[in-house]
């Protein structure tokens, strides 16, 4: 696999890094952003904090697999709080809640959730694939679906599969910024709006079950 979905994005890794346990993280989530897994090296993380290889396994003595998951773990955990943060931040409304969660999605690097899960997770061990798409639901996924629970509810929406309307929610993000980046729309936030009203509106209750 060489990671070539990502390269619609350029996301500098040259910047040194601190050599601690942090340091070591923000440098190797720099270059598995860009490359993928299979694509960077211990070398190159290496390289890129400014220590020697050898120094990599006192950290991770399983070597690259291992680093990848410390990194994806953390990862997850700081998107799903601040996407919750994004969500809850915003009014009861759950087009706005949606809204103020794609503008908090497009100010940060592309997260490629769904293109990561194809790529790079049939590289990984059966217990790191089965631990990391988890995770990435459990934390990225709930808050979403608490929000689409919530929504119907109170009547907002009609009755759906909230697990469905948050991953194609999920998959509509990252459609848009492949989408905008490959130069099928001048505004990636003005397609993101169009989008958004057209799963709305497409959720409003029928005028026959009000």
């Amino acid at each position: 696999m060489d990671g070539s979905y990502r390269t619609c994005y350029v996301f500098s890794v040259t910047t040194k890094h601190h050599a601690g346990y942090e340091g070591i993280l923000d440098a190797a989530e720099d270059l598995f952003r860009e490359r993928g897994f299979q694509a960077v090296t211990l070398t190159e993380v290496a390289r890129v904090v400014g220590i020697r290889k050898p120094s990599l396994y006192y950290h991770f003595p399983e070597g690259k697999e291992q680093l990848f998951v410390a990194v994806q773990e953390r990862m997850f955990q700081r998107i799903g709080d601040q996407l919750e943060q994004a969500i809850l931040a915003a009014p009861l409304s759950l087009e706005e809640q949606l809204q103020h969660a794609a503008r908090w999605f497009f100010q940060r690097p592309p997260l490629f959730l769904l293109a990561m899960i194809h790529h790079d997770m049939p590289a990984l061990s059966e217990e790191h694939r089965k631990s990391l798409t988890a995770m990435s639901y459990g934390v990225i996924m709930r808050p979403l679906v608490q929000a689409v629970e919530t929504a119907t509810r109170s009547g907002e929406i009609r009755a759906v599969n909230p697990h469905v309307v948050a991953g194609g929610f999920i998959s509509l993000l990252e459609g848009t910024t492949i989408a905008a980046r490959a130069g099928f729309g001048d505004n990636v936030e003005e397609m993101m709006v169009a989008s958004l009203d057209m799963v709305i509106n497409g959720l409003k209750p029928d005028s026959c079950e009000k």
